[in-house]
């Protein structure tokens, strides 16, 4: 979990807050929750403005909403909060959205099981088809 904290403080921010008034979970974790967290995990110079020139690297360096990629899979679920972030569309052939209801963060990732739902199932296996694809072509 640090990795992950660590590039959520330098490179994406990516929270979920409860500053919006349009929400039903309270004023518990507001975004200077995260940043504080940032701050106390990694030291004082990880602040708010370095997350904010972090995010904006990122996304300069990387294309934010407008990737120009190859040989990219996009799988997100229905229940995932962060597919509102995500890639829900295909942007070309060989970058491809995998959307799949009822399924949460990263499921596909998830060793498989016999209580996996059928879009779940069928998600991995076209997964698995376009990187197959991907790695005879070379």
């Amino acid at each position: 979990g640090r990795t992950w904290t660590y590039q959520t403080c330098t490179e994406f921010g990516f929270y979920q807050s409860s500053d919006s008034s349009k929400q039903p979970f309270g004023d518990g974790f507001p975004l200077k929750f995260w940043t504080q967290q940032c701050e106390d995990i990694f030291g004082p110079e990880y602040t708010v403005d370095m997350l904010t020139a972090g995010v904006r690297r990122t996304n300069s360096m990387y294309g934010g909403r407008n990737l120009k990629v190859t040989r990219v899979v996009f799988p997100n679920g229905s229940v995932d909060p962060w597919h509102a972030l995500g890639v829900i569309q295909n942007l070309s052939d060989d970058a491809t959205a995998i959307f799949i209801n009822g399924t949460a963060h990263c499921a596909n990732m998830y060793p498989a099981s016999a209580n996996d739902l059928p879009q779940l199932k069928e998600a991995r296996e076209k997964v698995f088809s376009i990187i197959t694809n991907w790695l005879s072509q070379e």
